[in-house]
């Protein structure tokens, strides 16, 4: 299989971000990240059937609406975000059975018994290809587990985590709510490695087919049943997809919360400005910056009706 193209786009704006110092705190009080944590609450939950707007959301968020699926995902994506903040600081990537087990179990407070327990029987996955274990899904994600460390060590971030992600929802552990489980892991897994949270999109049917096609495209190993539960079996059963559609959906996913912690992180040096005065310093035309945006040269960040930039924030071939 050919490996998938890089996508420069992304690689300037992580290092360019680790240039500007890396992550900020994950804190409620902090409008970015509460923003992207909200965005990403209702944008995964859409891809399961459950589909709020932001007014709705915030009202969910305030306590002046009920939506126990809702709150439970944003509690359970902010706990584990910080955590994952935490393991990155200090140079670790760090998950375990446990924390897979919990993740389920915050996502179904109070609202099922059997919260973080791993199915004993069969499961389908209505309109996918793939044939998930019919037994022994404790002892695939164990597997998983094994093939974390080696993926992270043998592919690059991106491609590391769309092939982790493909296989957990692959596996498909839990009786319910697999695809939430997976989408808070892997941006437990991208925040660990210094990324921002990537937020895949499924408010609209294409966005949600788009995500479906990519998973089919990963998991194409598995169409015919699962291996016995062991890393080599699996890596090899792996090794038969194609992951260039998920890394690219990850990619698109992740570049807008990098452009809003990148401009973050200038506006703490100074204030950001409109491109028709940033121009005068660069001199050169706003036509000139504006082509700068377009081919991934400078990153500007929209505010009302303009857009805004800083002189940090040009990022180099």
């Amino acid at each position: 299989m050919t490996p998938p193209e890089p996508r420069p786009d992304l690689t300037r704006r992580l290092a360019k971000l680790a240039e500007l110092g890396g992550l900020p705190p994950v804190g409620v009080r902090n409008d970015e990240w509460l923003y992207m944590l909200q965005e990403e609450t209702r944008q995964s939950l859409s891809i399961e059937g459950y589909f709020a707007t932001d007014a709705q959301l915030k009202a969910v968020l305030g306590g002046r609406r009920s939506g126990p699926e809702i709150l439970n995902y944003f509690r359970a994506a902010q706990g584990l975000y910080d955590l994952a903040l935490q393991h990155h600081r200090e140079g670790e990537v760090v998950v375990n059975l446990a924390m897979i087990r919990h993740i389920h179990s915050e996502l179904f407070r109070e609202l099922d018994g059997r919260r973080g327990l791993f199915r004993t029987g069969g499961i389908q996955i209505s309109g996918a290809r793939v044939r998930p274990p019919e037994h022994d899904a404790e002892s695939y994600t164990r597997a998983w587990l094994e093939l974390l460390a080696p993926t992270l060590a043998r592919f690059t971030a991106l491609e590391a985590l769309a092939r982790l992600h493909v296989l957990f929802e692959a596996i498909h552990p839990f009786p319910d709510g697999n695809g939430r489980a997976g989408r808070i892991l892997l941006n437990y897994l991208a925040i660990s490695l210094g990324w921002p949270p990537i937020i895949i999109k499924g408010t609209e049917a294409s966005d949600r087919d788009r995500y479906y096609a990519a998973l089919e495209a990963g998991d194409r190993g598995f169409h015919g049943g699962f291996p016995a539960p062991g890393r080599a079996a699996l890596e090899r059963e792996l090794d038969r997809g194609d992951f260039g559609p998920m890394q690219d959906l990850l990619a698109d996913g992740v570049l807008p919360q990098l452009d809003i912690l990148l401009a973050l992180s200038a506006e703490a040096v100074s204030p950001l400005r409109p491109l028709s005065e940033l121009a005068q310093g660069f001199d050169v035309q706003e036509a000139t910056l504006r082509q700068w945006v377009t081919r991934g040269q400078l990153v500007a960040v929209k505010r009302g009706r303009r857009l805004y930039s800083h002189p940090l924030l040009r990022l180099q071939d």
